[in-house]
């Protein structure tokens, strides 16, 4: 397979990863907040037990996958980009580790109480394990978004020195990052992210994104003996 077709693939694992990881992300109009009652947390987990564990659990396990390949073609173009020279590609990698490690750990709290309740049919429901699932998980996808600022701001970086992205989407990284990070703009920062996400993924599919190879590293000449 070609690097053209690798990073084609990387590109579509993006739009994939942002077509399973958008109906976790929308928040359900009936979901707890800072008021609710603890009988109000117990109709959510049983009127969205299936929700859920689906949009939760098992889609979010399939565009973690996505996401890795994505993760794993832009972080070879941030490398490649530097070529050799100290850059930025290590925190690219390390962001999106961190960003994909946390997210799913935030992902086990939020479906803790659901996944209990539809495996085992002697638990007792409480609403306390409810209340403290929801707050651990929001606070494990608040520092899933320090990696996911890392990782953009990173690519911004590599845009500006080597080219990796056009210069416009490059400072358009940065502002994201700013919004990601701070997290005072509620689901602001996360449909920020993903817009550049899916624009990365579209430049790595029409091949736009990074340098081009030197010939030397595309094809060995052959010398004769």
């Amino acid at each position: 397979m070609s690097d053209t077709n690798v990073l084609r693939v990387a590109g579509l694992s993006g739009i994939l990863f942002l077509i399973l990881f958008i109906p976790s992300y929308l928040t359900a109009p009936d979901s707890p907040i800072a008021t609710s009652s603890g009988q109000e947390m117990l109709d959510y987990f049983r009127s969205r037990q299936g929700e859920i564990l689906t949009f939760n659990g098992i889609m979010l396990i399939f565009a973690s996958f996505f996401f890795l390949w994505f993760l794993g073609g832009l972080y070879e173009m941030a490398r490649r980009a530097e070529d050799g020279g100290f850059g930025f590609a290590p925190v690219v990698l390390g962001g999106g580790l961190l960003f994909i490690a946390l997210m799913l750990a935030g992902a086990v709290a939020e479906i803790a109480h659901a996944a209990t309740q539809a495996r085992f049919q002697n638990f007792r429901e409480d609403e306390q394990i409810g209340f403290l699932s929801l707050a651990m998980s929001g606070w494990f996808y608040r520092f899933a978004f320090v990696g996911i600022a890392a990782m953009i701001a990173a690519t911004s970086a590599g845009g500006l020195r080597a080219k990796l992205v056009p210069a416009w989407l490059a400072w358009v990284g940065f502002a994201v990052a700013i919004v990601a990070l701070l997290r005072y703009f509620g689901p602001l920062g996360g449909w920020l992210f993903m817009s550049w996400m899916l624009a990365v993924s579209i430049l790595m599919i029409i091949g736009a994104l990074g340098r081009p190879l030197p010939a030397a590293a595309r094809e060995v000449t052959p010398t004769g003996g």
